[in-house]
């Protein structure tokens, strides 16, 4: 599964840095680093208790206007049925898309679209995994050309169980090198 979302990684950032008119020159300044915290409401029928989560990605910056993004998060959470509880590992993988408005301002709204993978690892043995699409909404500010804060709302969708979880995330991004450049 990894090796497939890597190679969709590699395709996608081919294709978007191939137009040089869309993207900003190459150098490690489209490259941004980006702890988040976040806060998962699970789909009721899940049983599972909602939790903070924390996470880090790893992103590219081909215009003030669009970047992607990879993203690792993992959290604890509580299986709560009719045949006791269990402790649930959760991991969640996605690469993400985002759109930004108002592209020459500090402040900027976004679009995020995304495909990833959330694992579930059971201490009672019932471990699974769901491919998901998620997407939202949310708003870039740009602190200095190095650092960024960002925050979203967004709807998981499990392509697998077809449940539906939410996220709030706080993400703060650092820019390599000289960072976001002036147009």
């Amino acid at each position: 599964m990894f090796k497939k979302m890597l190679q969709k990684i590699l395709f996608f950032t081919a294709a978007m840095t191939s137009n040089a008119s869309f993207a900003e020159e190459v150098t490690n300044s489209i490259i941004e680093f980006s702890p988040s915290v976040g806060y998962v409401s699970f789909d009721s029928k899940r049983n599972l208790d909602d939790e903070v989560f924390g996470g880090m990605g790893l992103g590219l910056h081909f215009s003030p206007s669009f970047a992607a993004l990879l993203h690792y998060s993992t959290l604890d959470s509580e299986l709560s049925s009719t045949s006791g509880s269990a402790n649930i590992d959760i991991q969640k993988y996605h690469i993400d898309g985002m759109y930004f408005f108002n592209a020459e301002s500090r402040w900027r709204p976004y679009v995020v679209f995304g495909y990833g993978q959330i694992d579930f690892d059971s201490d009672k043995g019932n471990d699974s995994d769901e491919n998901n699409v998620n997407s939202g909404i949310g708003l870039y500010y740009r602190v200095t050309p190095k650092w960024s804060i960002r925050t979203d709302v967004r709807n998981f969708y499990s392509l697998d169980d077809s449940y539906n979880d939410q996220t709030f995330m706080m993400t703060v991004g650092y820019r390599i090198d000289e960072g976001e450049r002036s147009e």
